[in-house]
């Protein structure tokens, strides 16, 4: 599999092999996880071998969350300790080095760390910058190598940019993005449900959720509280509705929305921007955002990335960059 994305193009690689297979041990060794991350890593040289282009780089450690978020409500994170990150750094270089993976070794650009970050459904730990002073001083005894950062969604602009100057330099994010583009379509609608009344019904909010009910399997095993199911369907931050839009019969519901938007010869009243879309109401307003419909549905989700692209492109911060997470279903 990985050698199939570095021949489709993919540079950057994360070697994360801390899953147990069936016959397994858990938890399993550290040296096993860094030995089978080092026998990708040969898979995909072997593959750059043969498809050519910049060679790939690569991401190790495998303190990752739990996918799109956090399944129950939580508490306080703990921090990586600096110890454990210079054990995943050191177990891993000595299993490239078996493997001859001298040249690869220098590729591994980035290490996976938990900053104390993460969210559940309906609230956001934030990066507190004091409780991960330690393991930030620590990667700048690593040459070449900074911190990648995994569900980063919902950070504060400020807290981005802190954490790229905490060396926490690539900052993965995937729910906050397409919270974005769900937030934006809901405002949407609701534009038009005002605007053109029952002659523009797309009815897609109740086509999403109506999906989502007759094909639970995205999200039963994240939302286990009946009483609170239309609420997590529709806005929890995990955003497992974002496994839905490219269903046929959501999908041609979003089309029908922004077609009937279009219908219309004016642009979409300010007033209505400014009661359901208020954020990009204020872009139109300063002549930063073009006034029609699939301008306003790009910068719903433009105005989060750019939160990440200004966190990453400090002055005299690390270079830092954005790991889009991604899904079948998205693409």
């Amino acid at each position: 599999l990985v050698s199939e994305y570095v021949r489709a193009g993919f540079r950057k690689i994360h070697l994360d092999c801390s899953m147990a297979c069936a016959d397994d041990g858990v938890p399993l060794p550290p040296a096993l996880v860094a030995a089978r991350a080092a026998r990708l890593a040969l898979a995909c040289e072997h593959a750059w071998g043969e498809a050519g282009g910049e060679p790939p780089v690569y991401v190790i450690g495998t303190e990752v969350p739990v996918p799109g978020g956090a399944h129950e409500d939580l508490g306080e994170l703990e921090v990586t300790r600096p110890a454990d990150a210079a054990d995943t750094t050191a177990v891993h270089e000595e299993a490239f080095q078996r493997l001859g993976l001298h040249a690869a070794w220098r590729r591994v650009i980035g290490l996976v760390v938990q900053p104390g970050v993460e969210f559940d459904h309906h609230k956001v730990i934030d990066y507190a910058p004091a409780k991960a002073r330690a393991l930030s001083a620590f990667i700048e005894t690593v040459p070449g190598i900074v911190f990648e950062a995994h569900s980063t969604d919902y950070q504060t602009p400020q807290a981005l940019a802190q954490l790229v100057r905490d060396h926490f330099a690539i900052l993965k994010v995937g729910p906050g993005v397409t919270f974005a583009l769900r937030e934006t379509l809901w405002g949407l609608a609701e534009i038009e449900r005002e605007w053109l009344g029952e002659r523009g019904d797309s009815g897609l909010k109740q086509q999403v959720l109506a999906t989502m009910r007759e094909q639970p399997g995205h999200w039963q095993k994240y939302y286990a509280e009946p009483e609170r199911l239309s609420l997590d369907l529709q806005f929890s931050l995990s955003d497992r509705i974002r496994y839905y839009w490219t269903n046929p019969a959501v999908a041609q519901a979003s089309e029908r929305l922004l077609a009937n938007l279009e219908s219309r010869a004016q642009p979409v009243p300010l007033t209505l921007l400014s009661q359901y879309l208020p954020r990009i109401y204020d872009g139109v307003r300063s002549g930063d955002v073009r006034n029609d419909v699939r301008s306003l549905l790009r910068e719903g989700v433009a105005h989060v990335l750019r939160d990440y692209a200004q966190a990453c492109n400090q002055s005299g911060a690390p270079h830092g960059g954005v790991a889009l997470e991604a899904s079948k279903e998205m693409a």
